[in-house]
């Protein structure tokens, strides 16, 4: 449910990010790639091992990465769990897409010279606001 200051929280940031419903697999390839645990002493761990997953979240019932991958997906139907992962679970940092020398390189339309893109423009390609189900697209290829 959404309350008005999450409104104006979305209102805010949807034109500076991109967001959408990621399906099930999309979450399991971003969390087994990129996820990281905040540890007791508060330093970054890979999601590597089951032993790391149980000793910090064995309090909620999580024993494995399919537990945390399922807190996260089930967020609505266990609240405990979701909690105890998104406590623990260091924020996802995905790489900008990266330009291809084609997409990169332009000649001029008047002139022919050669001109060397820098980075791209929001409104030239950019992803902004609410994506749906196309965000699957767009951080399948920043994994």
């Amino acid at each position: 449910m959404s309350t008005p200051e999450n409104v104006k929280k979305i209102l805010l940031i949807s034109d500076f990010v991109g967001y959408g419903q990621p399906t099930k697999q999309v979450l399991d390839e971003v969390i087994r790639k990129r996820g990281y645990l905040k540890t007791v002493d508060h330093k970054r761990k890979p999601i590597s091992d089951n032993v790391l997953i149980e000793e910090l979240l064995g309090e909620a019932g999580l024993i494995c990465i399919e537990d945390v991958i399922d807190a996260l997906w089930n967020c609505k139907k266990a609240e405990e769990p979701y909690l105890a992962v998104r406590k623990s679970l260091w924020p996802i940092q995905l790489a900008p897409l990266k330009e291809t020398i084609e997409q990169r390189d332009l000649k001029h339309e008047a002139t022919q010279r050669d001109i060397k893109k820098r980075n791209t423009l929001a409104k030239k390609g950019g992803y902004l606001g609410m994506m749906g189900n196309d965000v699957n697209e767009f951080v399948a290829r920043l994994i």
